[in-house]
């Protein structure tokens, strides 16, 4: 068995043993998958996010595509994003969909541009993350200003931590990079983990530099993306719950919670996700956190599987990648 089958049974078992014990303390009733069924507007509903949403995401790869020179037809981004999708699900944490679609890109393109396809990989998720934190922080602001609720004084906090974590350093340090470090060309060969790091972000920062104006653009797409997330998941807590939930609340915990889910410990994040949705429920008053995310994640997951009919197109017309294709990880 190799590492790769180890890390998935081991993350299969976390997600498993964490899940179990949810359902034994009474916290997670997977009855709740009933509420599809029962109001099939929400059935709907949920497809129309998920295709909204992969969408807007598949223009923004694209367009950070754009920022190192490679051109894509848009037909192509929303195919390879549908396929990311699926190997998000069937690999999470191992192959993983970023990567996938990196590679179909990849080899079509001559070895010198191939590393910064993987380098806009890596660009990709820290402006999804920026955008999460974005719309979360416009959320609360607007919520404070126009009440006074004390419960949202804790995640509001944390959240502004995020946001200068991920939005107020990283421009700073690009604006640092743009100016001190000109002569260096983020070479990682040879280098330790940390320089290799230390690489890629001043690769990527020298990338964006050239075209700020579509790094502000792909942040713009990551906020409309997660502005909906924030939205839908608000709706599916509403009905869940059976009580109304407004969309500040959730911008309170939502941002905490899916940070909390993309943490590689277990299967896509279920358990780890679950308990803490459950704990920064609990924070703002509310109970069946741990409810709602399992809706919600199985909600958007399940769709993702259809993303097996792309993947079957593509490996039709070039074969699929191979392990030699891969990236270490």
């Amino acid at each position: 068995m190799s590492r790769r089958h180890v890390s998935l049974l081991v993350k299969l078992i976390i997600a498993g043993v964490l899940l179990g014990w949810l359902v034994r303390s009474g916290s997670l009733d997977f009855g709740a998958l009933a509420i599809f069924f029962e109001h099939p507007a929400l059935l709907v509903a949920n497809l129309g996010v998920f295709v909204g949403t992969y969408l807007i995401a598949a223009v923004r790869w694209r367009l950070l595509l754009q920022v190192a020179g490679i051109e894509l037809p848009l037909r192509r981004a929303i195919q390879l994003t549908l396929t990311a999708a699926f190997f998000n699900v069937v690999a999470p944490g191992n192959i993983g969909g970023d990567v996938v679609k990196a590679i179909y890109v990849a080899r079509d393109l001559p070895p010198n541009q191939r590393p910064s396809v993987y380098l806009i990989g890596f660009l990709d998720r820290l402006v999804a993350v920026g955008g999460l934190v974005a719309v979360a922080v416009a959320l609360n602001v607007g919520s404070r200003v126009f009440s006074d609720d004390s419960q949202l004084s804790e995640p509001t906090t944390a959240i502004a931590i995020l946001a200068l974590v991920t939005i107020v350093l990283p421009v700073v340090g690009l604006g640092l990079v743009r100016r001190f470090a000109k002569d260096d060309d983020g070479s990682t060969d040879g280098m330790s983990r940390v320089a290799t790091l230390r690489g890629r972000l001043i690769a990527a920062a020298k990338l964006v530099s050239a075209r700020p104006g579509a790094l502000a653009l792909s942040l713009v797409l990551s906020i409309a993306i997660h502005a909906c997330g924030i939205i839908w998941f608000s709706a599916v807590a509403s009905a869940v719950l059976d009580q109304h939930v407004s969309v500040p609340q959730m911008a309170a915990v939502y941002p905490l919670g899916m940070l909390s889910v993309l943490l590689p410990i277990s299967y896509a994040g279920f358990g780890v996700g679950h308990i803490a949705f459950e704990q920064l429920f609990a924070m703002i008053g509310l109970t069946g956190g741990a409810n709602v995310i399992n809706v919600y994640l199985i909600g958007l997951l399940v769709p993702c599987l259809f993303g097996v009919i792309p993947y079957l197109l593509l490996k039709r017309e070039a074969g699929a990648p191979g392990e030699a294709e891969l990236p270490s990880t």
